[in-house]
């Protein structure tokens, strides 16, 4: 009977113990709304990029995961600067099959975009894959859009991080469309992972602008098909792309609601630290000035979403 009960105490302890050898690093989601300078040259790309990298919230993170680094020159400048802080790095997601260990998924060398996300670390990075995702509907058809999966080296502990942006909802989507896309594109990124057959006391995160507002009737479903467990608390600014608040939002989308779009999360399953939290960072910069058909507009935040951190 004793041995029994000891058995019990012990499994009952071990998720704890778990979680407290778990590394807790401090990761960074954000959307840095670099669009092609080609398609979109008046966003300030070159300035923002910059400003990025030097925003406090940027500095000392263990991982850092941007979404829309589409803008080839000014994604670049944004890394490089970044290097000293963050010197483990991915390329941008499907710009071409060069720096990956592995490309997977619908790759196309003749789709217009990239998919736009690349994971930069602290912490030296052991393998690096792309996924690109088979489902798309609207512009998002027009873009390399899938994961970044890659294994870090924590002092000696191997932590996977999934870096993703999910299909937008976009008026070039039929109805109900973007929404299923989403589903599927979890799924796909489940099944992933599901065959990398990952240890269970390994971590796993999921990191991005998953475009599923955590208000909404669909955070169920985006937990469910991606295999996630929510954080334990979501704290700072209740949402990550602000269409009142933000100025950038609020310019280009002024009649859409306000979202909270942004995650990072643990995948079920697996090791993960106690007490994670996802933090939206209401971030405000010095003001910015474009001119785009001799008028001048003037701007106070660094992209259309707030960052989001993971910690």
């Amino acid at each position: 009977m004793a041995t029994a009960l000891a058995a019990v105490t012990v499994a009952a302890a071990s998720p704890t113990a778990s979680a407290a050898t778990t590394p807790h690093l401090k990761v960074l989601s954000y959307n840095v709304f670099l669009m092609s300078k080609n398609l979109y040259p008046n966003w300030g790309q070159d300035h923002r990029a910059q400003a990025i990298a030097a925003a406090d919230f940027f500095q000392g993170n263990d991982v850092v995961v941007l979404q829309e680094a589409f803008d080839n020159s000014s994604s670049d400048a944004l890394k490089s600067q970044a290097a000293a802080q963050y010197p483990h790095q991915t390329p941008v997601m499907g710009r071409s099959k060069s720096g990956w260990d592995a490309t997977g998924g619908a790759y196309s060398a003749v789709t217009p975009e990239d998919g736009g996300v690349t994971l930069l670390s602290k912490w030296p990075v052991l393998r690096k894959e792309q996924y690109i995702y088979k489902d798309a509907c609207g512009a998002d058809s027009l873009s390399n859009k899938g994961f970044v999966y890659a294994v870090l080296d924590v002092n000696g502990t191997k932590v996977h991080v999934v870096g993703t942006h999910t299909q937008s909802t976009d008026s070039g989507c039929k109805a109900g469309e973007a929404a299923a896309d989403r589903a599927k594109q979890l799924k796909e990124m489940d099944a992933f992972l599901d065959a990398k057959n990952i240890p269970a006391d390994e971590e796993v995160m999921v990191a991005g602008d998953l475009n599923v507002d955590s208000h909404s009737a669909e955070y169920n479903a985006l937990l469910s098909n991606g295999d996630l467990a929510p954080a334990d608390s979501r704290t700072g600014h209740p949402y990550s792309f602000d269409t009142q608040d933000n100025s950038i939002a609020k310019y280009r989308y002024p009649d859409d609601p306000r979202e909270d779009l942004d995650y990072v999360l643990h995948r079920n399953g697996h090791a993960r630290p106690a007490g994670w939290q996802n933090e939206v960072i209401k971030e405000e910069s010095a003001p910015w000035t474009v001119s785009s058909w001799g008028k001048d507009y003037t701007y106070t935040n660094l992209s259309d979403h707030y960052p989001l951190i993971g910690g």
